[in-house]
């Protein structure tokens, strides 16, 4: 297969010291990339210059989870600890610790407004989260397995969870009631889920190495794509509305390969392959490609290695 789009390696930015587990652009704007690690950091990076600007500690375990506030004033993390953190972006400075949680937090999104934040745990429950005050709103039994990912939509009137009990549900924000319960055949351990930009579907990825495209309203997959290898992790995928003709989907994989796949079509426009080598030689990763994010208006987006390769690179299109 002959890639349709040529992505490089532009910058690598290197300063965690073990698995890069989530990254995520600034909104609006996307100048600053926020990353978190297994190392208990945090850290804020101008991505075009390569310079870390800020890093973040205070958490007692690994970082698993991190999101920005709509306006980029604040970020959240999620840790094993069993703790959520508040932070202040311009300062560095930890604002809030949320406790409540019996177990590790492995995921957490801020609302569209900033008022709420969403955290799902291995405690199997969704929590619902006042950032002013740091009190937790509602506590909602939410799977009976880990939860895994959790997202507002654009209006912020639903919150979706998804888990390793194969399920995802969608939630009323005001009153925490499940709406909708979905599922597909042999029900897979999810590992990730996000609404697309309109709302009107989400993006999932299972430990069957397929990404599904659900419809939200019939509560159904309307697309698959595959190409790419993930049975073990959590890896992030994403929509990309900025690097081609036709929106695309952008994944990690456990080779160490990244993929696009067309939204429409669900063809292969993207491999980049991983590699064998020691961290310095060469471009692309030489582990699991785990955390992933896609610039929200260029042909931009960052990924983050595993234990054998802590860094984060950069990949701009050529």
């Amino acid at each position: 297969m002959v890639d349709s789009l040529c992505f490089q390696e532009s910058k690598v930015l290197i300063g965690h010291s073990k698995a890069v587990v989530s990254c995520k652009f600034s909104p609006d704007d996307g100048r600053l990339v926020a990353s978190a690690s297994a190392d208990g950091t945090a850290k804020i990076w101008d991505w075009d210059s390569g310079q870390c600007s800020t890093t973040l500690t205070g958490h007692a375990q690994g970082i698993c989870d991190i999101s920005w506030n709509a306006t980029g004033n604040y970020i959240c993390t999620a840790s094993d600890d069993h703790t959520l953190k508040l932070w202040d972006v311009e300062t560095g400075k930890c604002l809030k610790t949320l406790k409540g949680h019996t177990n590790y937090v492995f995921c957490c999104n801020f609302h569209p407004q900033g008022h709420l934040l969403a955290s799902g745990s291995f405690d199997e429950t969704l929590r619902v989260w006042d950032v002013r005050s740091g009190k937790c709103l509602r506590e909602v039994p939410a799977h009976s397995d880990p939860v895994t990912a959790v997202d507002f939509n654009y209006d912020g009137t639903l919150i979706l969870s998804c888990s390793l009990d194969g399920l995802i549900r969608i939630w009323d924000t005001d009153y925490g009631h499940c709406l909708k319960t979905m599922f597909d055949k042999d029900s897979p351990p999810v590992s990730s889920a996000r609404f697309s930009p309109n709302g009107k579907y989400i993006l999932s990825g299972s430990l069957d190495s397929t990404l599904r495209l659900w419809n939200c309203e019939k509560g159904r997959v309307v697309k698959r794509y595959k190409g790419h290898m993930n049975k073990q992790f959590c890896i992030f995928s994403s929509f990309c509305m900025h690097a081609a003709d036709t929106p695309m989907i952008v994944t990690g994989s456990e080779d160490g390969s990244i993929h696009a796949y067309d939204l429409n079509k669900k063809k292969k426009v993207l491999h980049i392959q991983g590699r064998t080598g020691p961290e310095q030689d060469g471009t692309g990763h030489c582990d699991v490609v785990m955390a992933l994010d896609t610039h929200p208006c260029k042909p931009v987006f960052v990924t983050g290695g595993h234990s054998k390769d802590p860094a984060l690179r950069v990949w701009t299109r050529h």
